[in-house]
C-alpha cells in the first residue's frame, strides 16, 4: 500500500510504503536539528532508520541518512491521535465497526463509571490495539493458536488478523458482544473462530454437565497438539484479567501449573494479560522489603512462570473507565504503595525447567501447601514455624544457610523451592497431617476460584 509523504528537507515528494514492521505507534514531530528528526511518543519501541510505519492513513515518521521523513495523516481529539478502525486485511473486506461514540450509546457496560472492581475492560482505540498486537512478536502462519479473551467489539481482533495470525479461537464470556466476532468469522473463515466461554471457567469443579460460559479443556482443546513441557507453548492467550478475583485467577492458574492439570495437561501455554498496576507490583515484589504486598501469590507466581512486562498503559485508555476512590491513608508509604493508575501486558510464561529438580504433579499441591501456611505469618520466624509443623526441620534450615531469625518472608521462591525439596528428601514430610491437608485445602480453593 502507498502514500504520499512529505520530507521536512529540501527533497521533493516521495512515495513510501506503509508495513507494520517498524513502529506500533503514531509519531508527532516536534522539533528537527540538522539531519535528526526529534519525537515524542506515547509508545516507540523499534528502530526508526525505515520508512515503514504500523498505519495506512496515520501520523508517521522515519529518519533517513540525509533527511527526515514526515507524515500527518489523521485527526487528533484531546491531545490523542484517532485511528480509523482496521476494515480491510489480507484483502478481505470486514463488516464495518461503531464509532467508539455509537458503542458507547450502544452498550451501557462501555459508558458506565464504576467506583469498584470492574468485571471486564475493553479496547476499543485502533492504535492501542496495535501496540499491544507488536508486542506479541510473530503471529505468522504455523504459529501457536491465540486464544483472545473477551474481545468485546473486536478491536484487538482485527489487528491480530491485519498481523497475519492464522488461529485464533475467540473466547467471549458476555453474550452483547457475541455478534460482532461472529460477524468477523464469516468474513475471515477458518481464521477465527468464535465460542461462548469464560476462560477463568475452564474445567470447574464438581458433578454434572458443564454450563456455558464454563468449559471443558477438553472440548477447548480438541484442536490444539499436545506438546511436551519443555518444547514452545501450544497455545498464546491475550486478553484481560478480570479485576473481580484477579488475585484468586493468578492463584488458580498457579496451582494449575504445578500440578499440570486442565489448561497445562496439553503443554506450556503462554499468557499475554493486563493486570492492574497493583497485582502486577505484588507478583513481582522482592522477599523481605513490604511483607504486605510480598505473599503467597507473590512466591507462587515467581516460582511457576517467568515475568515480562510488555506495556504499560494508563486507566484512562481502556473501557469503562474507572473513577478513582477517595481513600484516605494515614501514612504516605500506604497510597505509594497502593498505586493502581496503569494497567500492564504481562507475559506469563510457565517455567521450562519447573519440574527438573524433584518437583512432580502429583507433590505441587503439598509445595503450595507449604507456601501458604509459612506466609500466613510472613514476620514470624521461620525456625519457630516449622518446628511446630514438621519436627525435625530445623536440621534442614541450617543445610540451606538460613539464619535462626529469619522470616518467613525473607524467603525468595527459589529458597522456598529448595525448602519443600528438602523436606521431601529427608523423609519429613510424608506420613504428617500436611499431605491430607494439602490435597482439601487445594482443591477447596480452585472450587471457589472456578
Amino acid at each position: 500500500m502507498m502514500a504520499t509523504c512529505l520530507y521536512v528537507s529540501k527533497c521533493p515528494l516521495l512515495q513510501i510504503h506503509l508495513g507494520r514492521q517498524v513502529c506500533s505507534r503514531f509519531l508527532v514531530a516536534s522539533k528537527l536539528n540538522k539531519n535528526q528528526l526529534h519525537i515524542h511518543s506515547l509508545n516507540c519501541h523499534r528502530n526508526l532508520a525505515s520508512a515503514c510505519v504500523r498505519w495506512w492513513g496515520s501520523a508517521a515518521c522515519a529518519v533517513t541518512p540525509r533527511s527526515a521523513l514526515l507524515c500527518l495523516v489523521g485527526q487528533y481529539r484531546h491531545g490523542v491521535l484517532l485511528l480509523p478502525t482496521r476494515t480491510l486485511v489480507s484483502g478481505l473486506q470486514l463488516p464495518p465497526l461503531p464509532s467508539t461514540e455509537e458503542l458507547m450509546k450502544k452498550h451501557g457496560c462501555l459508558r458506565r463509571v464504576f467506583k469498584s472492581r470492574i468485571k471486564n475492560k475493553y479496547i476499543l482505540d485502533p492504535a492501542l490495539a496495535a501496540v499491544v498486537v507488536d508486542h506479541l512478536g510473530d503471529l505468522s502462519e504455523h504459529k501457536p493458536w491465540i486464544f483472545e479473551l473477551n474481545p468485546g467489539p473486536g478491536v484487538v481482533t482485527r489487528e491480530l488478523l491485519a498481523a497475519g495470525a492464522s488461529r485464533i479461537l475467540i473466547l467471549e464470556n458476555d453474550r452483547v458482544f457475541l455478534p460482532y466476532s461472529m460477524a468477523l468469522a464469516k468474513h475471515v473463515g477458518e481464521r477465527l473462530h468464535v465460542k461462548y466461554a469464560d476462560f477463568f471457567r475452564i474445567d470447574p469443579l464438581g458433578d454434572g454437565v458443564v454450563k456455558q460460559p464454563a468449559i471443558s479443556s477438553v472440548e477447548l482443546f480438541n484442536k490444539v497438539q499436545p506438546a511436551h513441557w519443555k518444547e514452545e507453548a501450544v497455545v498464546r492467550v491475550v486478553g484481560m484479567l478480570s479485576q473481580e478475583k484477579e488475585k484468586t485467577h493468578l492463584r488458580h492458574m498457579c496451582y494449575r501449573v504445578l500440578e499440570r492439570s486442565s489448561l497445562f495437561e496439553y503443554g506450556r501455554m503462554e499468557l499475554n494479560l493486563f493486570i492492574t498496576e497493583k497485582v502486577y507490583n505484588m507478583i513481582t515484589a522482592p522477599p523481605g522489603v513490604d511483607l504486605v504486598v510480598y505473599e503467597s501469590t507473590s512466591i507462587l507466581c515467581q516460582a511457576c512462570f517467568d515475568i515480562q512486562l510488555l506495556l504499560e498503559e494508563p486507566n484512562s485508555r481502556f473501557l469503562p473507565v474507572q473513577v478513582k476512590g477517595k481513600t484516605s491513608y494515614k501514612h504516605k508509604a500506604n497510597a505509594d504503595r497502593f498505586v493502581n493508575d496503569h494497567m500492564c501486558l504481562v507475559r506469563l510464561t510457565p517455567k521450562a525447567t519447573l519440574f527438573d529438580q524433584g518437583l512432580t504433579p502429583q507433590n505441587g499441591s503439598q509445595f503450595i501447601f507449604l507456601v501458604r501456611q509459612l506466609m500466613a505469618k510472613p514476620r514470624a520466624k521461620l525456625t519457630d514455624r516449622m518446628e511446630i509443623w514438621v519436627p525435625g526441620s530445623l536440621n534442614i534450615l541450617s543445610d540451606l544457610g538460613l539464619r535462626p531469625d529469619m522470616r518467613a518472608g525473607d524467603l525468595s521462591p527459589t529458597q522456598f523451592m529448595k525448602l519443600f525439596l528438602l523436606l521431601l528428601k529427608s523423609g519429613n514430610f510424608h506420613n504428617t497431617w500436611w499431605e491430607e491437608e494439602a490435597y482439601e485445602q487445594i482443591h477447596s480453593i480452585n472450587n471457589r476460584a472456578a
